[in-house]
């Protein structure tokens, strides 16, 4: 399992970041998505219970929104990070 970034922060819950480079919004499909849900089943497994994991999008463009688009909790794009 390859993980781009795991912020852990005092509130309990575990940010896992997902950091795509793309000229275009990012567009997630059933594929990418069942994915990244087994990524956060993982994860889950491994840390405390009482955290809870957030899927998070880092990206130049932002999130193509569609069915599958819900598995991020957050979107962050590079305009978020230059402000």
């Amino acid at each position: 399992m390859q993980l781009d970034l795991i912020v852990t922060r005092d509130d309990n819950i575990v940010n896992m970041c997902e950091m795509k480079f793309y000229n275009k919004e990012f567009s997630a499909d059933k594929a990418y998505y069942k994915e990244l849900m087994e990524r956060q089943d993982m994860l889950e497994e491994m840390i405390p219970s009482r955290m809870v994991v957030h899927n998070t999008l880092i990206t130049t463009e932002g999130l193509k929104y569609n069915e599958y688009s819900t598995v991020f909790a957050n979107v962050i794009t590079l305009n978020d990070l230059m402000v």
